[in-house]
């Protein structure tokens, strides 16, 4: 992993607020110089925005423009996709002005999926500090920028945890759902490879919600795994 930098110019769609603050994620924050930095699956990474140009700084693992082409979904036309919604209605209108620059986050599945069932009846500060302690405990340091960062846990390094390791990061009644999930991916009961593979959504929202702390209306988590495919 090494320090790198990659500057991205003439960039629409990508309003750094609307994207790190929108519920989506739970591991970027913002820095006095109103740029974001985050933890997430291939290291640290500071986004900071000037006009249209994005500047992206971090320790990454692979090549950082690659991570952030697919990461920051930067393949996809989101100007054509919000000239689609506006005219279907003038709710959806108002929608995409409101969140103009809000781009789909290609986040990892396993970290997905743990996060979105710590987010049950949950407010995003105590979601983040929930994720913090855990990736602390069992997640890889990083050191960027003279600050130390963690990495999510892998789904080995969760597999030693026991409920009451969990219950004293703050899960509360999620200490036990994320216990059990862990262990139904551990004994292959069900895997991040069929529901990264599984392309009927129908399919795909059964699946999730065998997973221990998902019902049907964790939408969020359903819709935050599905949209990777479109």
């Amino acid at each position: 992993m090494k320090e790198q930098r990659y500057i991205l110019k003439q960039c629409k769609s990508f309003e750094l607020k609307d994207i790190f603050d929108c519920g989506q994620c739970f591991r970027w924050n913002e820095e006095e110089d109103k740029s974001y930095t985050g933890v997430f699956k291939y290291g640290v990474l500071n986004v900071k925005k000037e006009n249209e140009t994005i500047i992206f700084e971090g320790m990454i693992e692979g090549d950082i423009e690659n991570v952030c082409y697919e990461y920051f979904d930067l393949g996809t036309n989101y100007e054509k996709i919000k000239e689609q919604l506006s005219k279907i209605d003038e709710h959806l209108k108002q929608s995409v002005i409101y969140g103009k620059g809000i781009r789909i986050l290609k986040q990892d599945l396993w970290e997905t999926i743990i996060s979105f069932i710590i987010s049950a009846n949950n407010n995003i500060p105590r979601i983040k500090g929930i994720i913090d302690r855990m990736s602390k405990k069992y997640g890889k340091k990083i050191v960027f920028r003279g600050k130390e960062y963690y990495t999510f846990p892998k789904m080995e390094a969760l597999d030693k945890a026991s409920v009451q390791d969990l219950r004293e990061l703050g899960l509360g009644f999620r200490d036990k759902r994320i216990y059990e999930t862990t262990k139904m991916f551990m004994e292959k009961k069900i895997t991040l490879e069929e529901l990264e593979k599984e392309e009927n959504t129908d399919k795909l929202r059964e699946k999730l919600m065998e997973l221990s702390g998902v019902r049907r209306k964790s939408c969020r988590l359903y819709y935050a795994i599905f949209i990777k495919k479109i």
